[in-house]
């Protein structure tokens, strides 16, 4: 039996929701209202794991129950042209990306349905309905298999309806309950146990009350009810479904006090979900997941990795380039994850520490661009990941090993000063100042630089290794004029920090033969004036800064909310002003969970947003 699109809707109607459009409600009698908030492809994957009691590991899932083969088609994977591929792994699933809104998923405003999103979230459901049948937590008797009949559709019942409220995260409505038997009956007399079981899990997971988070109130001004608090505070922190724990304190009426939400918050901090969580947050606001995408020239960084600049025939093939970028990308991209975890959760824990620490990790691919002023950490322990990428048009898995090391503080300095925050603020051959500014400007200090003007490309400086003068020089000169000079006085000082890092990330002393100048002054908003000479110094001068950490905090509260919130809306202020005082960046979490604007329903578009 397989199933193709139309069986969507068949779910849908069978257990009694529609997918809602913008402004449409879900529930018959109810006034239109702000679209809710969907999960992200992270929060779907995140979730599905949990609910179904395996890890957050596709390798340790365990191989697709022959079920799913019967009711769904097989997902391949696409990696390599002149071999086969190996077969995906169960979890998670590959959604396309959200659109996004203000640099990050999960936020209303960019979140817009379509039907290719409509298809794979039946896909998924489907994939993932057959592993209720070899999931530790699914049913709720021992030996379900081998119980006689009656037994064994008494437990699946209890089963599902256990699983409908984990699902939907919160008690079953009058009705939903009845829909969803009646679901489970008619699967029961139409096709064997095991399908009518994975059939039914199907249909709770392609249902709205599944997919989506929260339904916010029109105004914005209904404080959330215990069961809508815990799954914005589990999403928010731990990028999944609330634990038992806090379905617990929900339901015995523990977060209706300030007191019980801030003593929940504190301990989904210390929960290891947390971390993940957290590092997701920092890839975003950084741009850093983009790392997998750099591709730095051969002609400009091959000797430093043992390979010539060229190869010897313009017909041959180059693959050794990309056997060795392909790990490089990787272990930049780990590098910042193991950076943020260890600042935030082992260390200091403050935005100080996060903006200026010199701890750090490094793999054998990496170790030339940080070279040999980073000395090892005998103090911390080596960490190693799996690691999936492309060489010779074949998909390859590897161990990669990251080791602890301290970087040099003359040269390093917080994640602005990581390799990967360097590489994708650069070009193919050199640097780049106006990126690498921009990204400061617009990510770090919240400000808001506009589009470039038309056809400004064809201005910039050309990305070669042959070249006169310095980059920094070579940038100004191009971004002198008159119609440029107002944007890129305060981009360039911003980009111009950096030059003392090239195209990938590596320090260096001299461009082009010449010292390099790092020096500058920046003038944020609020008169705040910083000057420095280097990278390094910037770092700590924006680590210090109340504009920069306001922008901090604004975008973890948007990231809470799901929201685009103004800079100046109401209940803002006083999250900012304890973070300016403390900088702890579990503090500020805390602070933004016990919030008013958290409490409330404020969560959808329209509310405390930009005209």
């Amino acid at each position: 039996m397989k199933f193709d699109l139309r069986t969507t809707l068949v779910l849908f109607c069978a257990i009694g929701f529609a997918l809602p459009a913008a402004g449409e409600s879900n529930e018959p009698g109810e006034a239109s209202e702000a679209a809710p908030l969907a999960l992200t492809p992270t929060e779907y994957n995140n979730t599905v794991a949990d609910l179904l009691g395996f890890p957050r590991d596709g390798e340790q899932w365990p191989k697709r129950p022959a079920v799913a083969d019967r009711l769904s088609p097989r997902r391949t994977a696409s990696k390599g042209v002149f071999s086969p591929p190996p077969p995906p792994d169960p979890w998670p699933w590959p959604f396309p990306a959200e659109p996004g809104a203000d640099g990050f998923e999960g936020i209303a405003q960019g979140q817009s349905p379509s039907s290719y999103q409509v298809e794979e979230l039946h896909l998924a459901g489907m994939h993932f309905g057959s592993f209720a049948l070899l999931s530790p937590t699914f049913f709720d008797c021992s030996r379900w298999s081998e119980l006689p009949a009656a037994e064994r559709e008494a437990c699946a019942t209890r089963s599902i309806l256990r699983f409908a409220e984990r699902a939907y995260r919160r008690p079953l409505r009058d009705g939903e309950r009845d829909r969803i038997e009646a679901f489970w009956q008619a699967q029961v007399a139409a096709e064997p146990i095991d399908e009518a079981v994975a059939l039914t899990v199907a249909g709770i997971l392609q249902a709205p009350a599944f997919h989506f988070k929260l339904k916010p109130d029109a105004t914005g001004a209904t404080r959330l009810d215990p069961w809508q608090l815990a799954t914005r505070l589990s999403y928010f922190l731990w990028d999944s479904m609330p634990d038992e724990e806090l379905f617990r304190a929900a339901g015995a009426g523990e977060l209706g006090t300030l007191e019980g939400v801030d003593r929940q918050a504190r301990r989904m901090l210390d929960d290891p979900k947390a971390r993940p969580a957290v590092v997701h947050f920092h890839h975003q606001w950084l741009g850093t997941d983009q790392v997998l995408l750099i591709a730095p020239a051969r002609r400009a960084f091959g000797p430093r990795f043992g390979i010539s600049r060229a190869l010897r025939n313009a017909r041959d093939d180059d693959t050794k380039w990309p056997a060795i970028m392909g790990p490089i990308r990787h272990s930049m991209r780990l590098e910042t994850e193991l950076f943020v975890e260890e600042a935030i959760f082992d260390r200091a824990g403050t935005f100080t520490e996060l903006m200026t620490g010199n701890h750090g990790y490094m793999s054998r691919n990496t170790s030339p661009i940080y070279g040999a002023t980073t000395a090892t950490d005998e103090g911390r322990t080596a960490v190693t990941r799996q690691i999936e990428y492309v060489s010779v048009s074949v998909g390859r898995k590897k161990p990669l090993t990251l080791d602890p090391v301290v970087l040099d503080p003359t040269q390093r300095a917080g994640v602005l000063t990581l390799p990967s925050v360097l590489a994708i603020g650069a070009y193919a051959v050199q640097p780049g100042p106006i990126p690498r500014g921009v990204r400061v400007l617009e990510r770090i200090a919240c400000m808001e630089m506009g589009d470039p003007i038309e056809g400004v490309e064809s201005a910039l400086p050309p990305d070669a290794l042959g070249v006169e003068s310095t980059n920094r020089q070579r940038t100004a000169a191009a971004t002198k004029p008159r119609e440029c000079s107002s944007c890129h006085r305060r981009i360039n000082p911003a980009g111009f920090a950096f030059e003392h890092y090239d195209a990938m990330g590596a320090w260096r002393a001299e461009d082009n033969g010449l010292p390099v100048d790092a020096s500058g002054s920046l003038r944020l908003p609020g008169a705040e004036e910083l000057t420095f000479t280097d990278g390094v110094e910037f770092a700590h001068e924006l680590a210090a800064s109340s504009r920069v950490r306001d922008c901090y905090a604004l975008h973890w509260t948007r990231y809470a909310l799901g929201n685009h919130l103004d800079r100046n809306a109401p209940g803002l202020e006083p999250i900012q002003e304890r973070f300016r005082n403390n900088d702890s960046v579990r503090e500020l979490l805390v602070s933004i969970a016990t919030s008013e604007l958290f409490r409330t329903g404020a969560a959808g578009p329209g509310s405390g947003v930009d005209g």
